[in-house]
């Protein structure tokens, strides 16, 4: 009897006949659920620790700001005041810039570098008032604020009175300051009143106009 002749890559069966069964070349392998949910937990977490981290960065650019801007109108009180204790003849503005130059200098209010203070217009010659007005820029924002000191001596008694008014700020937008400046940390700066520009200078009341500081803030 002939021999028949069997090809040897012909299947010899109706099934597989041992071995592995070859993977389709187009089949994936199904990613676990579990890792799906890490994978997007660890996004979450990232994304969210940014996002504080800008926070936080915010949050201590204005502290410091804050930090600076009431250190500045502190500052130019006491000379006001020092000012003031002076007969009227030997007072002298000089005085405030050397003042403002000490501020920029100064590592405690100024340790990162950013900050420039620089004094404005003002006058030490009204015989009951000091006025200046005061520009503090940093990194964090732009504010001008006007700062008086009032003095007046009755029956040898002397009655002061200190006061401070924002004229303008990038932190409320361009042009002059028609609300308070809220600087964080319970601490704002009213806007200043146009009834400061007008009328004589009393006990409670100043008067810019004569100090020759500008009403826009400019």
């Amino acid at each position: 009897m002939d021999s028949a002749i069997v090809d040897p890559t012909a299947p010899t069966g109706s099934g597989p006949t041992g071995g592995r069964a070859a993977r389709s070349p187009t089949a994936k392998r199904k990613r676990p659920w579990w890792s799906v949910a890490v994978l997007a937990l660890l996004a979450g977490l990232l994304i969210g620790g940014s996002v504080q981290h800008a926070v936080d960065d915010r949050n201590a650019a204005r502290d410091l700001y804050r930090t600076q801007v009431v250190t500045t109108m502190w500052r130019i009180l006491d000379e006001e005041h020092r000012q003031l204790a002076l007969p009227q003849g030997q007072r002298s503005a000089i005085a405030f810039g050397d003042l403002v130059e000490g501020i920029n200098q100064d590592t405690g209010v100024n340790g990162q570098g950013t900050l420039q203070v620089s004094l404005g217009s003002g006058s030490a010659a009204p015989p009951n008032q000091v006025a200046f007005s005061v520009t503090v820029s940093s990194a964090y924002g732009s504010t001008t604020v006007a700062v008086w000191s009032l003095a007046f001596t009755s029956r040898d008694t002397i009655s002061t009175d200190d006061g401070t008014c924002v004229l303008s700020s990038t932190l409320l937008g361009s042009g002059r300051a028609t609300t308070n400046l809220d600087l964080g940390g319970n601490e704002s700066i009213q806007s200043c009143l146009p009834s400061w520009w007008q009328g004589p200078i009393t006990p409670t009341h100043p008067n810019l106009g004569v100090a020759g500081i500008d009403q826009s803030g400019a």
